[in-house]
């Protein structure tokens, strides 16, 4: 695919459906969008039907040559204008410069309808005009003003041109730019890949033009704000830059560096710097947009500003604009201010141009407009620093990189609270030019530390790169992976560095990696995200991923997806955020049973983590996740190709690190074989959650394993080895006073219980608090557990209700094999239907085993069917026959009534 296109299936769809319909067509759009790659992918699929296509472009000077369009786009059909009437013809032999017939010539326009009809008579045919706007306004007025041919043109600005039908080609979202890059040779991975899609602002030219003339990596760091723009870009885009005179360069040029550090203070001096009529000038030239904050059309514009003003003349700029910014006190020497007194001497030079060049002499440009500051914008307005020497200390900074503890101490403050307003981009830049002025060598290297880990957070190839895989201070990163290990050595690693941490880090270290929430603390931070503690610098979307986190880690479900989809909305695509707190969501709404939910979310981890490389490990724990997860939404619903997903997740797991998503798998493997009937499989698959010992292999992710460990071995006769397991469970379900564990544990408790009174206790137990209806397939399988026991006990009335509610869950959930068992079972707690035949005479569980073995069922297969074993399939059928009046399994059928066994066995 032709990547200019990207992100044009719209507008190609909406242009294809107005010439099908015989409309003429105007695609609009700014310069660089690529509304030539559109017309001529239009002419290609209309052509494709058998549509002859007459086209041309506007070209330099024609708005001197009266009808040279028209001429160029007619040429092919020269010879049809012989055969048209004399004045028509005339008219022809006069645009084409040859000898006509003797006759007073017709309007040109009539006489390119009277064509049109001819052309018309053998064929079809097309008119196909690139920049309309740019052509001469005869051939303009006499192709739009004749309706028998479309014309499909293009152009910047509206012509005046009523009949014509106008589709828009607006700039690429992130997205679309993301996918446009990825296309173009040398672009992925590389360091100046942020800026091509930041100076680009969605230009498609841009886009391509930038990435094409990229400089090596060694020429970029994490400060560098432009890129070069290559000739044929500046051409398109900023043609006007360089024909602005001193006044207006110095205005544009102190503009495109105000971008770097907006805020009213900046904008303030700006103003005092630049006379109010030099704003009105650039604006007329297309260099900024209107309005107060001075904005560039688009960031190219400003990069072009920023090289013709050279070295320089941009070191006066950026000190005359720190000359007028908050100092800090003690105020540097007068010699560090070279430009301060310019300002006055500059301005009466603004009149100067005033005559030659008025402020209406050309009205301002239309196109789209960016919507995000310049790539270099680094520091906000005064909510980031309250006494605005932020500003001061950037510009100085940039103007002169000499160290300067001062300078680099501020931005550093600016870098902590751009960091904790979740701006992790700006406070790279921050702490970036921070290390780049420290004159100690460990304060500078600590800083570029913390701008690393910024920019790998914020998806920042350049630095990300740069950032050690293992950082044993980066108490994030080691949380995560204790959580993936889920081992007691990475737990007490984590507990051993929690004493130096910052106050809200030990509450969500302490969350994770202990079982105990001592003084609730954990739980009121859940429930009271949005009043941080003093001196909590987390930003927005980090703060969001760590309490959806400690949710998760603590089985507050419910509360881990509002946080988890709270980061993922503020997160930007860019960094590692966005995917964490995707993969995140998509487990969590796994565990809540919304198993097409989960499946969504693992896709699109899968497809936004797809060719990027920065995110490292992260991504690579991440993608194994979402494999994970679509590998168990498979498996539970018995779907074609579950195996091939369970290979990919298995290949996609790094045994020593991913013990959470192996116990998952193993988890959702294991209920199917039980589900199934593979006891023995079931029980292999399960008792892997705990070691030799019966010790938890995973802290948190073993114990949601007891309850369906403890079913199976009671089916296979081994409540003696699962017992102390769960036995051993109750201090670490108690210590976490987790709803969801406990319900579990109670679960296990009850099934291991056998026919006992202690089983109903524990069953009422593991049913008692409706909070647990977050998790509804656990619940569920606890309501169908309850229900069978009930049932063998001979009370089916009070076990239809929970296997109605069991059945339903299932369903919702599409795990058709668990809908089936609570069906069977509700048919046999059914009460016997009224009559005097034999068969009225069975227990509800015999007239189920009879009506499936006379279908022709095993014994081992209605074991599996019904969640018995054979040996007890066999003692039903035994009871039964005597009963029925039958010594063997070969008369059920003549004795049972066929549409009784076909409704109540689906068959």
């Amino acid at each position: 695919m032709n990547v200019s296109l990207v992100g044009r299936a719209e507008p190609l769809d909406a242009v294809a459906g107005l010439l099908g319909g015989g409309e003429s067509v105007l695609v609009r759009g700014a310069r660089g969008t690529g509304r030539s790659a559109v017309l001529a992918e239009a002419v290609r699929r209309h052509a494709a039907g058998g549509v002859r296509v007459l086209a041309t472009r506007a070209l330099a000077g024609d708005e001197a040559l009266p009808g040279a369009g028209l001429q160029r786009l007619l040429t092919p059909v020269e010879g049809e204008v012989r055969a048209l009437p004399a004045a028509e013809s005339a008219a022809f032999a006069r645009l084409f410069g040859v000898d006509g017939p003797d006759a007073a010539p017709a309007p040109l326009h009539a006489a390119v309808c009277s064509l049109a009809r001819r052309l018309l008579d053998s064929s079809r045919y097309l008119f196909c005009v690139d920049d309309l706007d740019r052509l001469d306004e005869l051939s303009r007025a006499a192709l739009t003003g004749q309706d028998r041919i479309a014309v499909l043109a293009s152009s910047v600005t509206a012509p005046a041109c009523p009949p014509m039908r106008t589709v828009g080609v607006d700039r690429l979202g992130h997205g679309e730019s993301e996918r446009l890059l990825a296309g173009l040779p040398g672009v992925r991975g590389h360091a100046g890949a942020r800026l091509v899609l930041a100076q680009a602002a969605g230009n498609p030219l841009a886009l391509t033009e930038l990435a094409r003339a990229l400089p090596p990596e060694s020429e970029l760091d994490a400060t560098s704000t432009e890129l070069p723009v290559p000739l044929r870009l500046r051409r398109a885009l900023a043609p006007m830059v360089e024909g602005l005179d001193p006044v207006r360069l110095r205005a544009a040029l102190l503009a495109a560096f105000a971008t770097e550090t907006p805020g009213p203070q900046v904008t303030t001096a700006l103003n005092v710097l630049v006379l109010p009529d030099v704003w009105s000038w650039l604006v007329a030239d297309g260099v900024l947009r209107p309005g107060s904050r001075h904005l560039f059309i688009h960031p190219v514009i400003r990069a072009a500003v920023i090289e013709r003003a050279g070295l320089a003349q941009s070191r006066d700029a950026r000190h005359q604009l720190a000359a007028l910014l908050p100092h800090p006190a003690p105020t540097k020497p007068a010699a560090a201010k070279p430009a301060a007194a310019k300002p006055a001497a500059a301005k009466p030079a603004a009149a100067k141009p005033a005559a030659a060049k008025p402020a209406a002499a050309k009205p301002a440009p239309t196109g789209p407009a960016p919507t995000e500051p310049a790539p270099g914008s680094v520091i906000a307005s005064g909510s980031v620093i309250a006494d605005g020497t932020a500003a001061w200390a950037w510009h100085t900074a940039r103007a002169d990189p000499s160290a300067d503890d001062r300078s680099a101490a501020i931005l550093e403050n600016a870098g902590n609270e751009l960091s904790r307003a979740g701006r992790l981009r700006a406070a790279t830049y921050a702490l970036s030019m921070a290390a780049a002025r420290s004159a100690d060598p460990d304060a500078a290297q600590q800083r570029h530390d913390r701008a690393a880990r910024h920019a790998y957070l914020a998806g920042d190839a350049a630095w990300g790169r740069r950032m050690p895989a293992d950082n044993r201070s980066d108490l994030p990163m080691r949380l995560r992976a204790v959580w993936l290990r889920g081992d007691e050595q990475s737990r007490q690693a984590v507990r051993d560095e929690l004493p130096a941490a910052s106050e809200f880090m030990k509450v969500w270290g302490r969350a994770i990696v202990e079982d105990e929430d001592r003084g609730g603390v954990a739980q009121r931070t859940l429930h009271e995200p949005e009043r941080p503690g003093r001196g909590d610098r987390t930003g927005p979307y980090p703060r969001a991923v760590a309490l959806g986190t400690m949710a998760q880690a603590r089985h507050e479900t419910a509360l881990a997806l509002v946080q988890l989809r709270r980061a993922y909305e503020l997160a930007p695509v860019t960094g590692v955020h966005h995917p964490v707190a995707l993969g995140g969501l998509a487990w969590a709404h796994f565990d809540a049973g919304d198993l097409d939910e989960a499946r969504r979310c693992a896709a699109k981890v899968l497809d936004v983590t797809a060719g990027r490389e920065h995110g490292g490990e992260v991504f690579g724990d991440v993608r194994a996740g979402a494999l994970a997860t679509l590998a168990s939404v498979a498996v539970l619903r018995g779907e074609a190709g579950h195996d091939e997903l369970f290979r990919q997740a298995r290949e996609a797991l790094v045994p020593s690190r991913h013990a959470l998503y192996e116990l998952r798998l193993d988890r959702a493997q294991g209920l199917v074989a039980g589900i199934g009937g593979q006891y023995g499989l079931a029980f292999h698959r399960l008792r892997r959650s705990f070691d030799a010992y019966g010790q938890p292999l995973h802290f948190r992710v073993s114990d949601l394993a007891l309850a369906d460990l403890a079913q199976v071995a009671v089916v296979l006769g081994r409540e003696a080895e699962v017992a102390p397991i769960v036995e051993a469970a109750g201090s670490r379900v108690r210590a976490l006073r987790s709803v969801r564990t406990t319900a579990i544990w109670n679960r296990a408790r009850a099934l291991l219980a056998g026919p006992g009174a202690d089983a109903e206790t524990f069953f009422r137990l593991s049913l008692a608090d409706p909070g647990s209806d977050q998790w509804g397939f656990e619940r569920a399988l606890a309501r169908m557990d309850y229900a069978q026991w009930l049932r063998r006990r001979h009370r089916p009335a009070e076990s239809r209700p929970l296997l109605s509610a069991a059945r339903d869950v299932f369903d919702a959930a599409g795990v058709a094999a668990w809908r089936d068992r609570a069906e069977a079972e509700l048919a046999a707690a059914s009460p016997p239907p009224r009559g005097t035949t034999p068969a009225d005479h069975l227990t509800p569980q015999q007239r189920q085993v009879a009506q499936l073995a006379a279908q022709g069922l095993t014994n081992p297969q209605i074991a599996a069917r019904l969640g018995l074993s054979a040996r007890t399939v066999g003692t039903h059928l035994s009871r039964a026959y005597p009963i029925l009046g039958i010594s063997r399994r070969a008369q059920l059928p003549a004795v049972l009534d066929p549409a009784v066994v076909r409704r109540t066995t689906g068959r």
